[in-house]
């Protein structure tokens, strides 16, 4: 792995006011805010193949809270999450009478009548009731029970949408026939890749479900491949402390950055999230391909692009608000906690790349 720069830089609240300022011998960058500030330092890259990470660490604002994940809180039983019929909406309810869940944007859940992902984050409350909830399905053709899963319930899942064109399709046009697309071009990469980092021919695809995103990843030749990424990257919050996100780049090119103000809920997520990063490296991975790796120098430009997009703001829930800054090239998604005065939670900041997501969704013709 390799450690070569270190960038500082305020992890602003809402779009940038000013400009940066910047030093080039100690890579100092300012985010002027009408809100409170904070700071953060970017450390990295560190790398396995194709796949470059760069840590961010910060004091987080909202430590004092305590936030499960949907994966923790499923395995305790104290949420569900159930079938409507709809494709495009599941109900989730917290039963737990002291608990606090954030529901990550891009959770996969299995089972009901198709797999399924969730559209946007949400912070689900204590004894929540049924709370109705965007969904992507991310397993085309199945409408109906799947060997012995439940069809009016989910199962965990300790997968995330696996590409910036799924996180994309998903949260901001809502584009289900992208999605399924986009699943399928993954599915190709990945059964062609994996065959070439194994040494023989892989079929991803699950014969119980050749659609299903979910069965895919459970694939035993790509988990193994996914396996020596982990190996040399997830240790690497082992040693260190105030880790609140992380920035990834594939085959030299920024893809995501996903921050959180709270680290407990960060390093509760940090498998799947760096899962997620892994399974899109391999997809994108070229035999013998050269490229100029990322810098932490070239972050800044990156992030303040984001901060400065023209601004959408929903309220899927009276605990939640979304914040959704677009430009050109860059989309930044912001969800804020407004139980904790309305301070920011997690932000999703993805480098559109080439990717062109459909503005009018064609009629679908799968479910």
């Amino acid at each position: 792995m390799k450690k070569p720069g270190i960038v500082w830089y305020v992890l602003s609240a809402i779009a940038v006011l000013g400009l940066f300022s910047y030093s080039h011998a100690d890579q100092v960058i300012r985010l002027p805010e009408h809100d409170r500030m904070q700071e953060g330092t970017i450390k990295g890259p560190f790398v396995h193949r194709n796949l470059q990470l760069f840590l961010i660490h910060g004091k987080p604002q909202l430590e004092q809270r305590r936030y499960l994940t949907l994966g923790e809180a499923m395995e305790m039983n104290i949420v569900v999450v159930a079938e409507t019929g709809s494709v495009q909406q599941l109900t989730i309810e917290n039963k737990s009478k002291d608990k606090t869940v954030f529901i990550h944007a891009g959770d996969v859940v299995k089972g009901g009548r198709q797999d399924r992902t969730i559209r946007h984050d949400l912070i689900l409350p204590p004894l929540s009731g049924p709370v109705a909830v965007g969904s992507m399905c991310v397993e085309s053709g199945r409408w109906g029970m799947r060997g012995r899963e439940d069809a009016a319930r989910f199962s965990t899942s300790k997968n995330m949408l696996t590409s910036r064109a799924l996180r994309r399709s998903s949260r901001e046009s809502g584009d289900q026939r992208a999605v399924w697309d986009e699943i399928e071009r993954q599915q190709t990469m990945l059964g062609e890749n994996v065959s070439e980092l194994r040494g023989y021919d892989v079929e991803v695809r699950d014969a119980r479900s050749r659609t299903s995103l979910e069965l895919t990843l459970g694939s035993q030749d790509l988990q193994k491949v996914i396996a020596e990424y982990e190996a040399e990257l997830k240790p690497l919050l082992d040693d260190k402390t105030n880790v609140l996100g992380f920035v990834f780049a594939i085959n030299g090119e920024i893809n995501t950055a996903e921050v959180y103000n709270n680290e407990s809920l960060f390093r509760a997520l940090w498998p799947r999230l760096l899962r997620a990063a892994a399974v899109e490296a391999v997809s994108e991975y070229r035999k013998g391909k050269e490229f100029e790796p990322v810098c932490a120098s070239d972050l800044p430009d990156f992030f303040k692009k984001a901060l400065s997009g023209t601004v959408a703001v929903e309220h899927p829930h009276e605990t939640t608000v979304l914040r959704t800054y677009t430009t050109a090239t860059t989309i930044l998604f912001e969800t804020l906690d407004a139980e904790a005065d309305s301070t920011w939670i997690h932000k999703t900041f993805i480098n559109k790349g080439d990717v062109v997501v459909p503005l009018t969704p064609e009629p679908l013709l799968r479910r």
